[in-house]
C-alpha cells in the first residue's frame, strides 16, 4: 500500500467483484481463445480510473487503484504470451470442451460467489469515521428522531476479526422510534463479544454507506459519537424518545453512572444553574436527572455532583447548553 492511500469498504468491494468479473469472463474465453482473453483483461485496464470515480465515495485510493490494474494487467499478459506460444487450454480436450452450458454455469456459479464472499468480507472491514466527536441531538428541529432509532435483542454474533471482536451481529427489532421503517431481522454494525447473544442494545443508526451494502436495508450502522449502547443504559434517550420534545420550555435529563461498573448511582444530587438560578436534581433509582418545563436560556450542568445528604461527591466538569423552548439537553456524568 502507497504511503498516504487509503482503501474504503466502496473500493474493496467494488474492486473485488469488478476485477473478478473481468477475470473469470476472460477466463471462460480462454478456453477457446487465450488471445481474446488477454485483450479483455489488457482492454479492461484503462477504464479502472472510471471505476473508482463512480464508486469510490469517501476518498481516492491510489494503492488499490494500482492492486486492481495488476490483477488485470498480469493475466492479460499470460493470456497473449499463451497465445503466441500456442499453449492449448487445459480443458481443450476435456469433457468441458464439449460443454459450453456447462462452462458458463460454472462461470455465473463463481461470480455468484465471489459477490457473496465480497458481502460478507465487507462485513469484516472498518466502517467508522475519524474526527472530532461533537455528537448531535438526539431529536432535530422538528422533535422527530434524528436518525434510526431503535431496541433490537442480538441473535447471532458474527466471527471474531483482527480487532478481537466481531464487527457485526444479526439481531432482532424490538421497539421503533423513527422512519423508514425496518424489517424484524437487520445486520448491526458495532463491536460484539460472543457473550453478547441474547442482549438488548439501544441503536442509534443510519443505513450503510457501502458500496454493496448501502442496497441492503438491513444493514445499520452506529452513528458516530452517537448513543448506540446497552438498552439498561439508555435510560435516557428512551425516555426522550417516548416523551417527545418538550411541551413547554425546555428539558434538562441526563443520567450519573460509576465508570467502572457502568452501575447507575441514584440519590445523587447534581447542580443545574440557569435562568432559575442554582438547582439540586436529585437522579432517581436508574440515576437519571430530570427536568422538564424550565424556561429557555443558557445552562451549565455538573458543576457538582453530591449525594442525597448534600455532601460533595467531587467536581467533574461542567457542560454548557443553550437552550430554545421544545428542546433538550443534558450530560450524562461519570464517576470515578
Amino acid at each position: 500500500m502507497l504511503a498516504g492511500a487509503e482503501v474504503t469498504p466502496a473500493t474493496a468491494n467494488i474492486g473485488a467483484i469488478t476485477a473478478g468479473a473481468i477475470l473469470l469472463g476472460a477466463g471462460l474465453a480462454a478456453t477457446g481463445k487465450p488471445r481474446v482473453a488477454g485483450r479483455i483483461n489488457l482492454w479492461a485496464v484503462p477504464t479502472t480510473p472510471l471505476l473508482y470515480l463512480l464508486v469510490n465515495f469517501e476518498s481516492r485510493s491510489v494503492g488499490s487503484f494500482i492492486v486492481l490494474c495488476v490483477a488485470l494487467i498480469i493475466p492479460g499478459l499470460f493470456w497473449l504470451f499463451a497465445a503466441r506460444r500456442n499453449w492449448p487450454s487445459p480443458i481443450s480436450k476435456g469433457f468441458l470442451s464439449r460443454r459450453p452450458a456447462l462452462r458458463a454455469g460454472l462461470g455465473a456459479g463463481a461470480f455468484v460467489t465471489l459477490v457473496a464472499g465480497a458481502f460478507l468480507c465487507s462485513l469484516a472491514l472498518p466502517w467508522w469515521s475519524f474526527g472530532d466527536c461533537g455528537g448531535q441531538p438526539l431529536l432535530d428541529e422538528r422533535g422527530v428522531p434524528r436518525y434510526i432509532d431503535f431496541t433490537a435483542r442480538v441473535l447471532l454474533v458474527g466471527p471474531r476479526t483482527f480487532l478481537g471482536k466481531a464487527l457485526w451481529s444479526i439481531a432482532r427489532v424490538e421497539e421503533r422510534f423513527s422512519s423508514p421503517r425496518l424489517p424484524n431481522i437487520v445486520i448491526l454494525r458495532g463491536f460484539f463479544d460472543p457473550n453478547d447473544k441474547a442482549a438488548s442494545y439501544f441503536v442509534e443508526g443510519s443505513r450503510s454507506r457501502g458500496a454493496l451494502l448501502r442496497f441492503l436495508p438491513i444493514i445499520i450502522e452506529p452513528v458516530p459519537c452517537g448513543r448506540t449502547q446497552s438498552a439498561k443504559d439508555a435510560d435516557v434517550a428512551l425516555r426522550i424518545l417516548h416523551d417527545g420534545p418538550p411541551k413547554t420550555g425546555v428539558r434538562l435529563i441526563g443520567r450519573v453512572y460509576e465508570e467502572k461498573s457502568k452501575e447507575p448511582v441514584p440519590g445523587a444530587g447534581v447542580s443545574i444553574q440557569g435562568p432559575p438560578g442554582n438547582i439540586v436534581s436529585v437522579t432517581d433509582a436508574r440515576g437519571v436527572y430530570d427536568l422538564n418545563g424550565l424556561p429557555a436560556g443558557q445552562y451549565t450542568v455538573g458543576m457538582q455532583v453530591q449525594d442525597a445528604q448534600g455532601r460533595p461527591l467531587g467536581h467533574f466538569g461542567s457542560w454548557s447548553f443553550n437552550l430554545k423552548n421544545g428542546e433538550v439537553g443534558g450530560a450524562n456524568i461519570g464517576l470515578p
